[in-house]
């Protein structure tokens, strides 16, 4: 009950954000989700035994959305993430005392910056797409990720039989992956019905196919860091839910895969 409760307030947030909300204001939003989902991931990491720079990578996070969001000072996204590298591995030879450890908190500093802080904020990008498309395809990834992450669940849980991927995550089967395939083709599908009709059918199809192929990636990618730190969700922020992270892996590369394709194919 509070999976569906949190959803029925959670969906309508989305689309009125998407639809409504100033582009500064949808900014801000993305931020705070982008600091919360590295904060999870960060206190993941902390939990599996290993000791990353937050701080630095929260600052770097924040600064990769700003370059996407265009924002005075201008500057390249690479940027952030070179100076990203360059303070982790000093702070880490000045921090640590083991070569080894120095490394590792270096490394696992730059996972969640890479795995959320820069591929979320692909949603910036989306939506300074101009109107309506920005908007439309935003709407699109959602609601492929949505019936993907749906139509995995439920057909894994019937008939599920055959292991995804066990040493990630015992409960994923190929049944349900195969289901949250079709899910995102039919998301792409009504999408395309529904408000997307410039979209061009066989486009809708192939995103279809490609977002529903990197939701279940990012979810796995997800699922290997929970696993490593043996974790069953990534925090209990949402009722019902768990963690900010749980909610949104499936957009972590579905939605770099969604803007590039729309630059170079459409």
């Amino acid at each position: 009950m509070l999976r569906l409760i949190s959803a029925a307030v959670l969906a309508p947030l989305a689309w009125v954000t998407i639809k409504l909300a100033p582009e500064w204001l949808f900014c801000v939003l993305v931020a705070g989700v982008v600091l919360l989902g590295c904060w999870e991931s960060f206190r993941m990491l902390v939990v599996a035994g290993v000791r990353p720079f937050a701080w630095i990578g929260a600052l770097a996070s924040l600064a990769i959305l700003w370059a996407f969001a265009g924002a005075s000072p201008r500057f390249e996204p690479v940027l952030p993430i070179v100076g990203l590298t360059i303070a982790a591995t000093v702070t880490g030879m000045w921090r640590r005392t083991d070569p080894l450890e120095m490394l590792r908190a270096a490394v696992y500093t730059l996972f969640p910056v890479v795995f959320v802080g820069l591929n979320l904020s692909y949603l910036v990008l989306l939506r300074r797409i101009p109107a309506p498309d920005g908007q439309d395809l935003l709407l699109l990834l959602l609601i492929c990720v949505i019936l993907a992450d749906t139509t995995a669940f439920y057909v894994g849980s019937w008939i599920g039989r055959r292991k995804l991927a066990p040493r990630i995550s015992p409960n994923k089967s190929w049944e349900g992956a195969f289901g949250g395939l079709a899910g995102s083709l039919l998301g792409a599908f009504l999408g395309h019905l529904w408000f997307f009709q410039d979209l061009p059918l066989h486009h809708a199809l192939i995103l279809g196919l490609l977002l529903g192929c990197a939701a279940i990636l990012g979810d796995l990618v997800e699922s290997m860091v929970k696993r490593a730190a043996r974790m069953k969700d990534s925090s209990s922020l949402i009722p019902g839910h768990g963690g900010v992270l749980d909610r949104i892996d499936s957009l972590l590369l579905a939605s770099p895969v969604l803007y590039y394709y729309y630059q170079v194919f459409l």
